[in-house]
């Protein structure tokens, strides 16, 4: 037994009305047809963004490291599914959010969110926020051009060339804040050789800088070169250590500047370093490492716990400051 659906009255003449308008204007039905059609672009569009490929498959200006085999987020050429690919996981997902969540809350500290329940026991100066605040400075503009870089790579080769030169600029910035940070209090009772070293820390940092601009240094074969390079101006803080050593002893160099924490940070980072310029582990079992541990995630770690460590010893040399000369 079948129900014939009813129409009403009023139901009929709407579609009469309706054909009699396309009998007469074809193109109303040309122009539905093509707002569906688009529709369908759109949402198979919507479907398909998160399409990964491998490294055979992308430009070859992508290319930086073969032993990541898959997980691609192809040329794109559109900040819309930039944005997109921040919720869904590929082979740089890892890479954004180890530095965007660690950049957000270097913000918050500079913002003086948690530093005066910190400081609120000592006659803390002008001077002291800002020193302080500038290694918070470098080390949230490191985390947010290192996040901004993995996040926008896949744009288009011109906007991959601006991130990777952010991305460098952010770890002199890194580098700098902390030396300088740390020297000052280290040095609280020696002006002199904090404006010596000081120096010697800015023009490596200029001269990092320099070399980062070149298009030619983001090459991949200047891989090595690039981890070399960082690797010693991160050294160059050892000029002073050796200088308070040899001056201080080593008790009062721990007390100075948490020489303890100084020396992990330094693992910290050549370690790195070191792994990011060999591509361990994923060398030894390529494609086993696409999205997660990987050398430049492993590397991402280790730099914002060797910035946690700095910040330990900033503090620390803060607080002996404080207790000794004020």
């Amino acid at each position: 037994m079948s129900i014939k659906p009813e129409f009403t009255s009023t139901q009929y003449t709407s579609t009469n009305a309706i054909k009699m308008r396309v009998r007469n204007d074809p193109s109303l039905l040309q122009n539905k047809t093509n707002k569906i059609s688009i529709k369908g672009a759109e949402d198979s569009e919507d479907k398909t963004h998160s399409k990964l490929y491998s490294f055979h498959e992308i430009p070859e200006w992508q290319k930086d490291n073969e032993y990541i085999i898959k997980g691609y987020v192809k040329e794109t050429n559109s900040f819309k599914r930039i944005f997109q690919s921040l919720f869904f996981l590929h082979n740089e997902t890892v890479n954004i959010y180890t530095h965007f969540l660690p950049g957000i809350l270097c913000f918050a500290l500079i913002s003086s969110v948690l530093e005066f329940s910190l400081f609120k026991k000592y006659t803390t100066t002008l001077t002291d926020y800002l020193m302080v605040n500038f290694f918070f400075a470098g080390a949230f503009t490191c985390f947010m051009m290192s996040a901004t870089f993995h996040c926008i790579k896949a744009h288009s080769e011109k906007v991959s060339i601006f991130g990777n030169k952010l991305d460098y600029l952010g770890i002199v910035a890194l580098i700098v804040s902390s030396l300088i940070s740390l020297m000052f209090y280290g040095f609280y009772d020696d002006f002199k050789a904090f404006l010596v070293f000081g120096t010697i820390t800015t023009a490596f940092g200029v001269t990092c800088t320099i070399l980062s601009l070149k298009d030619r240094f983001r090459k991949r074969e200047w891989r090595v070169k690039r981890a070399i390079m960082f690797v010693i101006f991160g050294l160059s803080a050892v000029i002073p250590l050796f200088y308070g050593l040899a001056k201080h002893g080593y008790k009062e160099t721990c007390n100075k500047i948490g020489f303890n924490w100084v020396l992990l940070e330094g693992v910290f980072y050549i370690t790195g370093a070191v792994l990011y310029g060999l591509r361990y582990p994923e060398k030894t079992c390529p494609g086993k490492y696409d999205f997660f541990l990987n050398s430049h995630q492993i590397f991402h770690c280790l730099v914002v716990a060797g910035a946690t460590s700095h910040y330990i010893a900033l503090i620390n040399s803060y607080e002996y400051v404080h207790k000794t000369f004020f």
